[in-house]
């Protein structure tokens, strides 16, 4: 019997290349009519041979293209059975703004989640990384583990920052929150830390192979429609907000906190 896309990919999407991740996502964000493709028309519309898709299949752990549509088939049917009846979409945005949330907390690893809160129960001492536009929510999350007896630093601005070097224990834990996993000053920064100590690295990036992903021990993937306006970013951090609550919840119930 096929397996649930999200459930069968669960740990081999972490293996996949630059080209692969994007179809991925392609995939991911427009499921309702891939499973309806066969391997040659999904092969024409993203410019890629019937090998590639079939390899890309195989990496994935499905046994080929028809396998792989199956699982689609399976995930596709199960979404249509979700229950939306009190959410109002106006626009195509807004169909895609739910999309992206839904499929941020779909495509999370059960293993890295149940790492995740294993380390936690451990009560490590926890420092927030944040670039400029995930600001807020930094702040936010050390509210939430202050208020479940952490030791919680959110480090406000790049002088905090560099003061902490020497200060993380192997112990400790990073939470670095950065859509693009490309901000220099972050990276710098867990580079310094890695060169005394080896913290765990949780982070929460764009699905790509970006430099913060690569050094991190645990990542969970958001997708997002990337909005600049006037030089404003106002891609959204929704996703990004409910997979940190998520874990924390999870924490809460496998923790019997009350």
């Amino acid at each position: 019997m096929a397996m649930d896309f999200f459930e069968a990919t669960a740990e081999t999407m972490r293996n996949l290349n630059k080209t692969e991740r994007k179809l991925f996502e392609y995939i991911v964000k427009n499921m309702s009519s891939v499973k309806d493709m066969g391997i040659r028309e999904l092969a024409k519309s993203q410019f890629l041979s019937t090998t590639t898709i079939f390899r890309f299949a195989r990496r994935l752990g499905f046994s080929g293209y028809a396998d792989l549509r199956s699982s689609l088939l399976v995930t596709s049917h199960a979404q249509s059975e979700t229950d939306f009846s009190d959410v109002i979409l106006e626009n195509d945005y807004s169909e895609s703004y739910l999309k992206n949330a839904m499929e941020a907390l779909r495509v999370m690893s059960r293993k890295q989640v149940k790492d995740v809160v294993s380390l936690l129960k451990r009560k490590p001492n926890i420092y927030v990384l944040t670039d400029d536009n995930t600001h807020t929510i930094g702040q936010y999350c050390e509210r939430l583990f202050i208020g479940l007896n952490f030791h919680a630093y959110f480090t406000e601005t790049a002088y905090q920052m560099q003061n902490l070097v020497n200060r993380i224990d192997s112990n400790d834990m990073l939470l670095a929150l950065s859509y693009s996993g490309q901000d220099s000053l972050m990276i710098d920064f867990i580079e310094r830390v890695f060169l005394k100590k080896k913290p765990y690295l949780l982070s929460i990036t764009r699905a790509d192979n970006n430099p913060l992903e690569s050094m991190s021990d645990a990542n969970f993937y958001i997708f997002a429609d990337e909005i600049r306006i006037g030089g404003m970013d106002l891609t959204s951090s929704v996703a990004m907000l409910m997979i940190l609550e998520l874990m924390i919840y999870e924490y809460i119930a496998s923790s019997n906190i009350q």
